[in-house]
């Protein structure tokens, strides 16, 4: 076969070489012009002489004209080619329109198989492919702490060791540390009190990233001790409308003047995300405290590889830095070291493995569908073996007929591709509100470029896959056999029956793994959502409210406004309780390390557990089981003894033998200066509903623990959570008109918003699962129908010959059955690799769960029957006499 523009020409069987015919035309000018010469009286030497005289330079000429004929041939075959292709095109075009019904079948499958991938790689590409907005983001590298015998691995730094690893790192030329998280920040506007977010990075930090301001300039080291502020471009929109004569200005926030000193780039994101605001924290400061530096841990580390440095080196000075602190500062650095990993690892996190997940499924739907479609194209050429066999029979190539199938099918396929493109836009925007809050803060799900390249060569590769096989099987045709056939009406061949059961078994197999998975993580989120949480969220609006230092300076001035504002929330109509904490339950909760009077915690290492200060009223508001002892009440002033209540988890571990009740404690840095002591046992408190287990926990009284500026406040009601908002505004504007009130949510949205993670891939992989046994479904029927109809002939002699309607339907039922269970065996080793891929995502179900796989084989067969019971009755309805006929 001639390969198109190619420079290397095939050689044409009745075409000589272009130096040959060269050759030979110059040869016979030659001899001519001597017979000339001779017949003129020349001797033949001298007539020869004369002649090639006559030429000149023959090697020349017969260069040139090798050279213009060659060229002539090739624009020859260009011109032969792409009329063959609009030859073929048109004839595809002509062919699709004639079977209108078929041909809207099909670009519909292909549409769902090809949308799918096209928004799963839309997805996966935005997280794992696209470059990150730093500059040479692959030497960028995220440094955290680990704890060696907790297990905790990726944990926040101290100040004190952010600080040595800046001093002591020679394979980074650049580190820079930055405060754990967001908080939220008050601005007094001109339009009245706004809260924004805010970060707080070291000097150095956009620096490391290799991050410029668009406007202005961004901070530097100096800046720590000075209230200077950069705006993202986000908050520099929509608070100052984009004025670039915003340098200079001067921003209220939290009773203090900030002056802007630059505004961030668009997309520009943060390791920990976004934020409005981004502040210069001064590590100098911190540092002078031995408590905050080295007993806090609030800090994450970026670092830049330094030319030529490997992630391995810095893996191996990091063991050495942290061998050192170990003995430079037993008590709060031994047990610990450090894990260093790429940037782009860090923030993608856990969500690389389902993201894989979904797009081995998305594959698999597009398998399905070249299996499926593959099956019809082929029913399709069957049909259309007397008009392959006439045309070979007239003297078409066979490889012009497999160039013409494959040009049908590519076509179909970039039609299908066309509106699978259109139908990934709808899915990508549907998939925005629900995996971005499970996706990396740099995320952004579009179908740029790249995507919608990616998807047209699937969709090319999809056309030549699945019209490959009827392709080559039209091929193979012997036309003087198959014209006898058609005339005599003979049944379908052996391998077209057995190349139509391989891929019904191939769908079945492949439906089974993705049902069987999507079953696997529909029981894990149904064990998640089901599993007590230890507290009640229904009917619970929760607000935070932040109180700035600079108008309630003391601790005593912000436990008496908020003692305050409980009270006038009671008063609200409506209200059944109300209770304030100083975080709610969350997986963002911070931990702090633990003493035990008289006991060894932890051996080495320091160990740390949640903690929280709450009101009195907060275990009976969030129906918290009180199990043993006492929780919270007036006695509990400031100066009595700390009183401190622990989860039931926290007493069997730290008091498996009993006796917690009355024990001492410290909890640092809360009731480091006095012994605690536990008055009560409460129910555990699952503080992130994805976790399989909870987390020792341990609270203490808001009237002893009451240095905190902000509050989360929960209210109860037995009507809708959101109706107290305003009422809950208007209280707290009774009390200080200046402070807001912060993401006021139904308790139960949050515990929802923290299962998105895992709600994605199970909504997903259903969602594929479904969609896959529809395919197969269809596959099966569509399948089985054509081999019913092209079966006719013999059926109606079978049936002439006496067999009986019932046997016929066992006969077809035998077939389907065993092809059935073929692609189940198949899929059971599909199921298996299932399990194992998506392992990781499971809580409380086992990858090869029975209940699950045994419910996707239940379906499946169900579909595939039902869908087989058509080709067999209408098999059984076959009329012998107008068959015979």
């Amino acid at each position: 076969m001639r390969i198109p523009f190619s420079r290397r020409r095939v050689p044409h069987p009745f075409k000589a070489e272009p130096q040959a015919e060269v050759n030979d035309e110059l040869a016979f000018h030659l001899e001519e012009r001597i017979r000339e010469y001779t017949a003129r009286g020349m001797t033949p030497e001298d007539a020869r002489a004369a002649a090639l005289e006559r030429f000149g330079d023959l090697n020349g000429v017969r260069s040139e004209c090798a050279a213009l004929l060659e060229a002539d041939r090739r624009a020859e075959d260009r011109r032969d080619w792409l009329a063959d292709l609009r030859q073929d095109v048109c004839f595809a075009l002509h062919s699709a329109g004639r079977a209108p019904l078929f041909t809207l079948l099909v670009i519909a499958t292909l549409a769902l198989g090809i949308g799918a991938n096209a928004a799963v790689f839309g997805v996966v590409k935005s997280v794992l492919l696209d470059a990150l907005p730093y500059r040479d983001a692959d030497r960028l590298v995220r440094i955290y702490s680990r704890f060696e015998k907790s297990g905790m691995d990726r944990s926040s730094v101290s100040p004190g060791a952010a600080a040595d690893l800046a001093r002591r790192m020679r394979t980074l030329q650049g580190v820079a540390p930055f405060v754990f998280g967001t908080f939220k920040r008050t601005y007094v506007s001109p339009d009245g009190p706004r809260v924004l977010t805010g970060s707080s990075v070291e000097g150095s930090f956009f620096r490391t990233l290799g991050v410029r301001a668009a406007l202005g300039r961004t901070l530097t080291p100096e800046d720590g001790p000075r209230y200077v502020v950069m705006l993202s471009d986000e908050a520099w929109r929509r608070e100052f409308a984009g004025d670039h004569g915003v340098i200079g200005r001067t921003m209220n926030l939290g009773g203090t003047a900030f002056e802007v000193i630059g505004v961030l780039p668009p997309r520009f994101v943060g390791p920990d995300g976004g934020a409005d605001l981004w502040f210069a924290t001064d590590l100098a400061e911190v540092l002078q405290d031995p408590m905050a530096s080295r007993g806090q841990h609030s800090m994450g580390v970026v670092g830049r590889l330094a030319p030529g440095a490997t992630l391995e080196g810095t893996r191996r000075e990091l063991d050495r830095i942290s061998t050192e602190l170990a003995r430079e500062h037993p008590q709060t650095d031994r047990g610990r070291t450090f894990v260093v990993l790429p940037l782009r690892d860090a923030l993608v996190g856990e969500t690389r493995t389902p993201l894989l997940v979904l797009m081995a499924s998305a594959g698999l739907v597009l398998l399905i569908t070249c299996a499926n479609l593959a099956g019809a194209l082929l029913s399709r050429t069957m049909g259309r073996r007397k008009e392959f066999a006439v045309r070979v029979a007239m003297g078409a190539r066979r490889g012009r007929l497999v160039r013409q199938l494959l040009t049908e099918s590519t076509l179909l396929a970039l039609a299908g591709g066309v509106v699978g493109l259109a139908l990934a836009s709808l899915g990508l925007a549907a998939l925005r509100k629900l995996a971005l809050p499970a996706l990396p803060p740099y995320a952004e799900l579009s179908l740029d470029g790249g995507a919608v390249a990616v998807t047209l060569l699937a969709a090319l590769c999809t056309g030549a896959v699945f019209g490959l096989a009827p392709a080559l099987a039209a091929g193979r045709w012997d036309p003087q056999r198959t014209l006898r056939e058609e005339g005599r009406g003979a049944s379908e061949g052996r391998r077209s029956r057995h190349l139509r059961g391989v891929l019904v078994a191939g769908q079945i197999a492949i439906s089974l793994s993705l049902l069987a998975g999507a079953g696997l993580l529909v029981r894990s989120l149904w064990a998640m959502t089901s599993a007590p949480l230890g507290f009640d969220p229904r009917g619970v609006l929760t607000a935070r409210v932040e109180l700035p230092s600079a108008k309630y300076p003391t601790p005593e001035a912000r436990a008496d406004a908020f003692r305050r504002l409980r009270e006038a929330v009671a008063e609200l109509p409506g209200v059944r309780g109300v209770a304030s904490v100083t975080q709610i339950p969350s997986s963002a909760m911070s931990s702090n390390a633990l003493s035990i009077e008289g006991k060894a915690v932890g051996n080495d290492s320091p160990v740390f557990i949640r903690y929280m200060a709450v009101s009195d009223e907060y275990f009976r508001v969030m129906r918290i089981r009180t199990l043993r002892g006492r929780t919270f009440g007036t006695g509990d002033t400031p100066s009595a003894p700390p009183a401190i209540v622990v989860s039931q988890t926290m007493a069997r571990r730290y008091w498996p033998e009993g006796g917690a009740l009355g024990s001492r404690i410290r909890i640092s840095p809360h009731t480091a200066e006095r012994w605690g002591v536990v008055v009560g046992i409460v129910d555990d408190v699952r503080v992130d509903p994805a976790l399989p287990a909870p987390e020792p926990m341990a609270y203490a009284s808001g009237r002893q623990d009451f240095a905190w500026s902000g509050r989360d406040f929960v209210v109860r009601t037995d009507g809708e959570p959101l109706a107290l908002v305003r009422p809950f505004q208007r209280a707290l504007a009774a009390l200080d008109p200046d402070v807001p009130l912060r993401d006021p949510a139904p308790l139960s949205t949050i515990v929802a918003e923290r299962l998105s993670g895992r709600r994605l891939p199970m909504l997903l992989m259903t969602g594929f699962g479904a969609l896959a046994l529809l395919l197969a479904s269809v596959g099966v029927y569509a399948m089985f129908a054509a081999m019913a109809t092209a079966r006719e002939r013999e059926f109606g002699v079978r049936i002439a010959l006496g067999s009986t309607p019932g046997a016929i339907a066992t006969l077809v039922l035998r077939q389907g059955g065993a092809w059935m269970a073929a692609g189940l065996l198949a899929g059971a080793f599909g199921v298996v690799a299932v399990g194992r891929m998506v392992s990781n995502l499971l809580y409380g179900v086992v990858p090869l769960d029975p209940i699950a796989i045994g419910l996707a084989t239940l379906v499946l067969l169900a579909c595939a029957t039902i869908a087989l019971l058509v080709p067999v009755r209408r098999a059984t309805r076959v009329d012998p006499i107008s068959i015979l006929r």
